[in-house]
């Protein structure tokens, strides 16, 4: 069997203009100690000659098959820049090695297969680190028989990310790239809009609006999503402050509790010290924690509403009615505002949905909890909503979020409000 020097010799005579003709394989037999140790070394030795085999004799002109080490292998394979094509490719090679003919594998076989298209100027070493993470870090690896990943395409390594992601994080807060955005809610009663939710915008100078989706669970998982939380709440209370001694008006922001930051103990250290620096009001704050914080987490819940309460803030369950079970914590934590998931706002001619925003509502009416209705895009939920005693809609059915200047603009300084009847 060829060993690793012999591809890396074959990778490195590819020249540039053709790499990108072919991947790297990390390939792996899944289960393999299992295997040996149920039917011994010398079957074990065997099926690992028995796979070489198989992908060597598969393999056409001008590709190649490497065992790395025990159950590891490398495969330099003409690669189609078409996902299908290379899908069908690799399911093939997986059922010529899962169906060999030899009595004592066949349909015992199964592999694991890590997809690296080369790029030019990418060395042998990092082409075979990105094929292993693209096999290590399949999602379904442990639920498949057999299972498949393309770098770049299905995985990428999040480790990566994360170090270009620390030394880009500091100097993008020092410019102040994260944009405090709010987005207002409006009151069902009187039209006028009062209070606001806190979003955080991340707008670099080269590439423009970043998506939240790409970037936030890296900033939780790197744990610098409170240096991020910290500069947004700070940018809040100097909004506040400016409105108040410049208008008059006070103004309420909800801001959200990181799920990453709530088990921390001192996490309301931070919030704490910043807002004793600034002296906002504290009726002027209110901090929402995500219904899906609450699953199995209520005594933990109840510790931190009443922390909340006591320095002065309110609170709000968010995204309530998303799928997790909350009434739990209603009972025992002194939730001011209930905010109804927007998964509830989707099918208008619902009965059925419309029972259970009946019932939501009038249980928080009860309980002595604010409602605001989130995510609502149409008139039909918004005359539903004022004719149940709803407080509040945040919904682009009347205002995306926005930057704080302009919210300052129309509802600070201009005092814009909906008129229903229009």
């Amino acid at each position: 069997m060829r060993d690793e020097a012999f591809i890396r010799e074959k990778y490195e005579a590819l020249p540039d203009a053709e790499r990108w003709q072919y991947a790297l394989i990390s390939l792996k037999i899944k289960r393999f100690r299992t295997f040996n140790r149920i039917y011994g070394r010398e079957a074990g030795d065997a099926l690992i000659e028995k796979v070489y085999e198989i992908v060597a004799g598969w393999l056409g002109e001008g590709e190649y098959i490497a065992h790395i080490r025990v159950d590891y292998f490398n495969v330099l394979l003409r690669f189609p820049r078409e996902f299908n094509p290379i899908l069908d490719k690799i399911i093939e090679l997986n059922a010529c090695i899962r169906d060999m003919d030899d009595p004592r594998f066949h349909g015992r076989v199964f592999c694991g297969f890590g997809i690296y298209p080369l790029e030019a100027g990418v060395d042998f070493y990092t082409a075979q680190y990105n094929a292993d993470v693209a096999r290590t870090e399949c999602p379904e690896r442990e639920f498949r028989n057999s299972h498949m990943e393309v770098y770049g395409v299905t995985v990428e390594d999040k480790d990566a990310r994360y170090y270009d992601l620390i030394d880009i994080i500091k100097p993008a807060l020092e410019r102040g790239d994260f944009k405090l955005y709010l987005q207002p809610k409006v009151d069902l009663r009187t039209g006028e809009v009062h209070s606001a939710e806190a979003l955080m915008r991340w707008i670099d100078p080269v590439r423009g609006m970043l998506n939240l989706g790409d970037f936030l669970p890296m900033l939780e998982e790197t744990g610098l999503i409170g240096d991020v939380d910290g500069y947004l709440f700070e940018q809040v209370c100097k909004s506040i402050n400016r409105w108040r001694e410049v208008y008059g008006k006070k103004i309420q922001i909800s801001v959200n509790l990181s799920a990453a930051l709530f088990n921390f103990r001192d996490f309301f250290k931070v919030y704490r010290g910043v807002h004793k620096r600034y002296g906002t009001p504290t009726e002027c704050i209110e901090f929402e924690v995500l219904e899906s914080i609450v699953l199995n987490e209520v005594e933990r819940v109840r510790h931190v509403v009443n922390e909340l309460k006591d320095y002065g803030f309110t609170s709000a369950l968010d995204d309530f009615g998303s799928g997790y079970s909350s009434y739990s914590v209603l009972t025992s934590a002194e939730i001011h505002t209930l905010k109804i998931d927007r998964s509830l706002f989707r099918h208008e001619e619902d009965e059925r949905e419309r029972i259970i925003i009946r019932h939501i509502i009038q249980t928080a009416r009860e309980l002595g909890m604010r409602t605001v209705a989130e995510g609502v895009e149409t008139q039909g939920y918004v005359d539903y909503l004022r004719s149940l005693g709803c407080d509040y809609i945040q919904g682009y059915v009347f205002y995306k979020p926005m930057p704080v200047d302009e919210f300052e603009e129309r509802f600070v300084r201009g005092d814009e409000k909906v008129h229903f009847e229009h």
